[in-house]
Protein backbone atom coordinates (compact mmCIF):
# COMPACT_ATOMS: atom_id res chain seq x y z
CA UNK A 1 0.00 0.00 0.00
CA UNK A 2 1.43 3.32 -1.23
CA UNK A 3 0.36 6.43 -2.74
CA UNK A 4 -0.05 5.84 -6.94
CA UNK A 5 -1.14 7.26 -9.51
CA UNK A 6 -2.86 4.09 -10.74
CA UNK A 7 -4.06 1.04 -8.79
CA UNK A 8 -5.27 -2.96 -9.40
CA UNK A 9 -8.36 -4.11 -10.49
CA UNK A 10 -10.04 -5.21 -7.42
CA UNK A 11 -8.35 -1.39 -5.77
CA UNK A 12 -9.92 1.79 -5.55
CA UNK A 13 -7.74 5.16 -5.97
CA UNK A 14 -8.55 7.32 -2.41
CA UNK A 15 -6.43 10.39 -1.07
CA UNK A 16 -3.69 9.16 -3.40
CA UNK A 17 -3.87 5.57 -2.02
CA UNK A 18 -4.94 2.19 -3.52
CA UNK A 19 -7.42 1.01 -1.21
CA UNK A 20 -8.76 -2.68 -1.39
CA UNK A 21 -12.35 -2.86 -2.31
CA UNK A 22 -14.95 -5.03 -0.04
CA UNK A 23 -15.49 -8.23 -1.77
CA UNK A 24 -19.04 -9.53 -3.15
CA UNK A 25 -21.47 -9.97 -0.02
CA UNK A 26 -19.54 -7.03 2.14
CA UNK A 27 -19.80 -3.22 2.63
CA UNK A 28 -17.91 -0.76 3.16
CA UNK A 29 -16.99 0.08 7.20
CA UNK A 30 -13.87 2.24 6.74
CA UNK A 31 -11.81 3.21 3.78
CA UNK A 32 -7.86 2.73 4.06
CA UNK A 33 -5.40 5.08 5.15
CA UNK A 34 -1.39 5.61 5.59
CA UNK A 35 -1.45 3.09 8.73
CA UNK A 36 -4.62 0.84 8.36
CA UNK A 37 -6.44 -1.44 4.89
CA UNK A 38 -9.91 -1.28 4.11
CA UNK A 39 -12.13 -2.53 6.42
CA UNK A 40 -15.09 -4.50 5.23
CA UNK A 41 -18.55 -5.82 6.71
CA UNK A 42 -20.60 -8.60 6.10
CA UNK A 43 -23.72 -7.82 4.18
CA UNK A 44 -26.90 -7.71 6.62
CA UNK A 45 -30.00 -10.09 6.29
CA UNK A 46 -31.96 -8.84 3.87
CA UNK A 47 -29.22 -7.06 2.03
CA UNK A 48 -26.68 -8.46 -1.14
CA UNK A 49 -23.81 -6.64 -3.14
CA UNK A 50 -23.11 -8.87 -6.18
CA UNK A 51 -19.85 -7.40 -7.05
CA UNK A 52 -16.38 -5.97 -5.99
CA UNK A 53 -17.52 -2.02 -4.34
CA UNK A 54 -15.92 0.68 -1.79
CA UNK A 55 -20.20 1.18 -1.04
CA UNK A 56 -21.02 2.21 2.76
CA UNK A 57 -23.94 0.07 2.47
CA UNK A 58 -25.98 -3.23 0.67
CA UNK A 59 -28.49 -3.00 -1.53
CA UNK A 60 -31.97 -4.29 -0.73
CA UNK A 61 -33.00 -7.92 -1.69
CA UNK A 62 -36.12 -7.51 -4.01
CA UNK A 63 -39.65 -8.40 -2.55
CA UNK A 64 -41.62 -10.73 -5.05
CA UNK A 65 -45.49 -10.12 -5.68
CA UNK A 66 -46.53 -13.80 -5.75
CA UNK A 67 -43.28 -16.22 -5.81
CA UNK A 68 -39.48 -16.20 -5.47
CA UNK A 69 -37.65 -18.05 -7.98
CA UNK A 70 -34.76 -17.68 -6.63
CA UNK A 71 -34.50 -16.30 -2.83
CA UNK A 72 -31.65 -13.35 -1.81
CA UNK A 73 -28.59 -14.57 -0.69
CA UNK A 74 -25.77 -12.03 0.62
CA UNK A 75 -24.29 -12.12 -3.12
CA UNK A 76 -27.15 -12.31 -4.88
CA UNK A 77 -30.11 -10.80 -5.62
CA UNK A 78 -34.21 -12.45 -5.21
CA UNK A 79 -35.43 -13.59 -8.94
CA UNK A 80 -39.08 -13.62 -9.01
CA UNK A 81 -41.96 -15.51 -10.86
CA UNK A 82 -45.89 -15.45 -11.13
CA UNK A 83 -48.04 -17.94 -10.64
CA UNK A 84 -49.30 -20.13 -13.79
CA UNK A 85 -51.93 -17.30 -15.34
CA UNK A 86 -50.06 -14.48 -14.77
CA UNK A 87 -47.16 -12.73 -16.21
CA UNK A 88 -44.32 -10.66 -15.42
CA UNK A 89 -44.96 -7.27 -15.94
CA UNK A 90 -41.26 -6.56 -16.20
CA UNK A 91 -37.82 -7.68 -16.62
CA UNK A 92 -37.68 -7.73 -12.78
CA UNK A 93 -40.99 -9.58 -12.54
CA UNK A 94 -41.42 -7.11 -10.37
CA UNK A 95 -45.64 -6.95 -10.42
CA UNK A 96 -47.73 -9.64 -12.01
CA UNK A 97 -50.61 -9.46 -14.61
CA UNK A 98 -53.08 -11.62 -15.04
CA UNK A 99 -52.25 -13.23 -18.68
CA UNK A 100 -55.78 -13.07 -20.64
CA UNK A 101 -54.74 -15.31 -23.56
CA UNK A 102 -57.22 -18.42 -24.02
CA UNK A 103 -56.93 -21.48 -25.29
CA UNK A 104 -55.58 -21.56 -28.45
CA UNK A 105 -53.59 -18.08 -28.32
CA UNK A 106 -50.13 -16.88 -27.41
CA UNK A 107 -49.02 -14.50 -25.95
CA UNK A 108 -46.62 -12.23 -27.90
CA UNK A 109 -44.38 -9.85 -26.00
CA UNK A 110 -42.61 -6.46 -26.57
CA UNK A 111 -39.88 -5.20 -24.37
CA UNK A 112 -39.89 -1.47 -23.30
CA UNK A 113 -36.29 0.02 -22.30
CA UNK A 114 -36.98 1.84 -19.27
CA UNK A 115 -33.68 2.58 -18.32
CA UNK A 116 -30.97 1.18 -15.91
CA UNK A 117 -31.17 -2.32 -18.13
CA UNK A 118 -34.58 -2.17 -16.91
CA UNK A 119 -37.13 -3.44 -19.49
CA UNK A 120 -41.06 -3.40 -19.17
CA UNK A 121 -43.31 -5.72 -20.92
CA UNK A 122 -46.24 -5.08 -23.13
CA UNK A 123 -48.39 -8.25 -24.02
CA UNK A 124 -50.72 -8.89 -27.42
CA UNK A 125 -52.60 -12.21 -27.68
CA UNK A 126 -52.54 -13.89 -31.11
CA UNK A 127 -53.48 -17.46 -32.42
CA UNK A 128 -51.47 -20.12 -31.80
CA UNK A 129 -51.67 -21.71 -35.13
CA UNK A 130 -52.79 -21.24 -38.49
CA UNK A 131 -56.10 -20.09 -39.89
CA UNK A 132 -56.37 -23.71 -41.21
CA UNK A 133 -55.51 -25.48 -37.71
CA UNK A 134 -56.46 -25.91 -34.90
CA UNK A 135 -54.96 -26.08 -31.08
CA UNK A 136 -54.79 -29.40 -29.48
CA UNK A 137 -55.52 -28.84 -26.02
CA UNK A 138 -54.32 -31.91 -24.45
CA UNK A 139 -51.20 -32.44 -27.09
CA UNK A 140 -50.46 -28.97 -26.84
CA UNK A 141 -49.65 -29.14 -30.04
CA UNK A 142 -51.04 -27.27 -33.82
CA UNK A 143 -53.13 -29.75 -35.77
CA UNK A 144 -54.68 -29.24 -39.46
CA UNK A 145 -57.92 -29.37 -39.78
CA UNK A 146 -60.48 -31.97 -41.65
CA UNK A 147 -61.42 -30.79 -45.06
CA UNK A 148 -64.96 -32.30 -45.39
CA UNK A 149 -65.00 -31.27 -49.04
CA UNK A 150 -61.89 -32.98 -49.45
CA UNK A 151 -63.99 -36.31 -48.65
CA UNK A 152 -67.05 -35.09 -50.47
CA UNK A 153 -69.08 -34.58 -47.04
CA UNK A 154 -70.60 -31.63 -46.08
CA UNK A 155 -69.80 -30.02 -42.99
CA UNK A 156 -71.92 -29.26 -39.99
CA UNK A 157 -68.66 -27.64 -38.03
CA UNK A 158 -66.33 -25.56 -39.50
CA UNK A 159 -64.16 -25.80 -36.28
CA UNK A 160 -62.34 -23.26 -34.51
CA UNK A 161 -59.13 -22.28 -32.69
CA UNK A 162 -59.21 -25.64 -30.27
CA UNK A 163 -61.61 -27.41 -32.31
CA UNK A 164 -61.48 -29.97 -35.50
CA UNK A 165 -63.55 -29.64 -38.37
CA UNK A 166 -67.05 -32.37 -37.95
CA UNK A 167 -68.22 -33.52 -41.35
CA UNK A 168 -71.47 -35.20 -41.63
CA UNK A 169 -70.57 -38.72 -42.22
CA UNK A 170 -74.41 -39.40 -41.75
CA UNK A 171 -75.30 -38.00 -44.84
CA UNK A 172 -72.82 -39.95 -46.42
CA UNK A 173 -74.84 -43.19 -44.75
CA UNK A 174 -78.51 -41.81 -46.46
CA UNK A 175 -79.40 -41.96 -42.90
CA UNK A 176 -81.97 -39.36 -41.14
CA UNK A 177 -82.14 -37.72 -37.72
CA UNK A 178 -78.28 -38.39 -36.96
CA UNK A 179 -77.17 -39.37 -33.89
CA UNK A 180 -80.67 -38.86 -32.29
CA UNK A 181 -82.31 -41.45 -34.28
CA UNK A 182 -79.72 -43.71 -33.55
CA UNK A 183 -80.02 -43.30 -29.97
CA UNK A 184 -84.13 -43.48 -30.45
CA UNK A 185 -83.09 -46.84 -31.77
CA UNK A 186 -80.73 -48.05 -29.32
CA UNK A 187 -83.08 -47.54 -26.93
CA UNK A 188 -86.15 -48.73 -28.40
CA UNK A 189 -83.68 -51.91 -29.23
CA UNK A 190 -83.24 -52.02 -25.11
CA UNK A 191 -86.43 -52.09 -24.01
CA UNK A 192 -87.81 -54.62 -26.46
CA UNK A 193 -85.13 -56.68 -25.10
CA UNK A 194 -86.18 -56.13 -21.83
CA UNK A 195 -89.63 -56.87 -22.83
CA UNK A 196 -89.24 -60.48 -23.98
CA UNK A 197 -86.65 -61.48 -21.28
CA UNK A 198 -89.68 -60.52 -18.83
CA UNK A 199 -91.84 -62.54 -20.95
CA UNK A 200 -89.85 -65.90 -21.45
CA UNK A 201 -89.15 -65.94 -17.40
CA UNK A 202 -92.81 -65.91 -16.89
CA UNK A 203 -93.09 -68.96 -18.88
CA UNK A 204 -90.37 -70.34 -17.56
CA UNK A 205 -91.48 -70.21 -14.05
CA UNK A 206 -94.89 -71.35 -14.99
CA UNK A 207 -93.57 -74.65 -16.43
CA UNK A 208 -91.07 -75.48 -13.89
CA UNK A 209 -94.15 -74.95 -11.52
CA UNK A 210 -96.48 -77.36 -13.55
CA UNK A 211 -93.33 -79.73 -14.09
CA UNK A 212 -92.88 -79.99 -10.53
CA UNK A 213 -97.00 -80.81 -9.47
CA UNK A 214 -97.14 -83.83 -11.92
CA UNK A 215 -94.12 -85.65 -10.18
CA UNK A 216 -94.74 -84.87 -6.37
CA UNK A 217 -98.70 -84.84 -6.43
CA UNK A 218 -100.39 -84.25 -3.47
CA UNK A 219 -102.31 -87.34 -1.82
CA UNK A 220 -105.58 -87.28 -0.36
CA UNK A 221 -107.39 -89.75 1.43
CA UNK A 222 -110.30 -90.64 3.51
CA UNK A 223 -111.12 -93.13 6.18
CA UNK A 224 -113.44 -95.59 3.70
CA UNK A 225 -109.94 -95.95 2.35
CA UNK A 226 -108.57 -97.45 5.26
CA UNK A 227 -111.24 -99.84 7.17
CA UNK A 228 -111.21 -100.51 10.95
CA UNK A 229 -110.44 -104.16 12.54
CA UNK A 230 -113.49 -105.83 13.20
CA UNK A 231 -112.64 -105.33 17.44
CA UNK A 232 -113.13 -101.81 16.70
CA UNK A 233 -116.29 -101.96 14.17
CA UNK A 234 -118.21 -103.92 16.74
CA UNK A 235 -117.14 -101.71 19.44
CA UNK A 236 -118.93 -98.88 17.48
CA UNK A 237 -121.66 -100.48 16.63
CA UNK A 238 -122.68 -101.17 20.43
CA UNK A 239 -121.75 -98.03 21.29
CA UNK A 240 -124.33 -96.81 18.93
CA UNK A 241 -127.06 -99.93 19.66
CA UNK A 242 -126.69 -98.13 23.23
CA UNK A 243 -127.03 -94.73 22.18
CA UNK A 244 -130.72 -95.51 20.96
CA UNK A 245 -131.80 -97.65 23.76
CA UNK A 246 -130.57 -94.22 26.14
CA UNK A 247 -133.02 -92.09 23.68
CA UNK A 248 -135.80 -94.53 24.04
CA UNK A 249 -135.76 -94.32 27.76
CA UNK A 250 -135.72 -90.85 27.93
Amino acid sequence: MGYARSCGEQQALIDGLCCDRCRPGEYLKESCNAHNKTACSPCDEGFYSDHFNMFDRCEECQSCQQEYAEKCTPTTNAKCSCRLGFLCSDSECSTCEENKCVAGEIENRTDIPQGGGLFKYSYRCEAACTADAYFDVKEETCKQRTQCSAFGLAELFPGNKTHNSVCDICAMMHCKGGDSSNMFLGISFLLLSLCFLAILSAVCVKILRKHRAKNYPVLGFSTADFPLPKEECGLELSFSDECKECSGLD
